[in-house]
């Protein structure tokens, strides 16, 4: 725990590769202190089909979903969703004309009936 899923449009412009966005995400989890490294689980989707609006223009969005265990008060979760959100907005760039929206939802995972098995080291 956590994981962590980006969500990217075909035309976002990033500063570094897909690679290296997980990396300077993971790494500010890793910061807070709130998680354990190897426990940091991150992927990224590239949307092909996606809608932002009705009107035709050139915008461009990144929604985070933070998943974290229950049991993390409001305060907690909402600075580690502003963590990936600062993150993000690092490595994210606007092309000339174009709107880039960038958002993070910190989801809770019910601890009770969450399973993780750990095979080998």
């Amino acid at each position: 725990m956590p994981h962590l899923v980006i969500e990217l449009t075909e035309n976002i412009r990033l500063n570094c590769s897909q690679e290296e966005l997980l990396d300077e995400a993971n790494a500010a989890l890793l910061a807070t202190g709130h998680f354990q490294e190897p426990d940091i689980k991150s992927r990224c989707v590239t949307l092909e089909v996606y809608r932002q609006g009705t009107d035709v223009a050139d915008r461009a969005f990144v929604h985070a979903t933070l998943s974290v265990l229950d049991g993390r008060d409001q305060a907690t979760r909402r600075q580690l969703g502003q963590t990936v959100c600062d993150a993000l907005s690092e490595q994210v760039r606007a092309g000339e004309g174009q709107s880039v929206q960038i958002s993070v939802n910190v989801v809770e995972m019910e601890r009770a009936i969450y399973a993780k098995t750990i095979i080998g080291q």
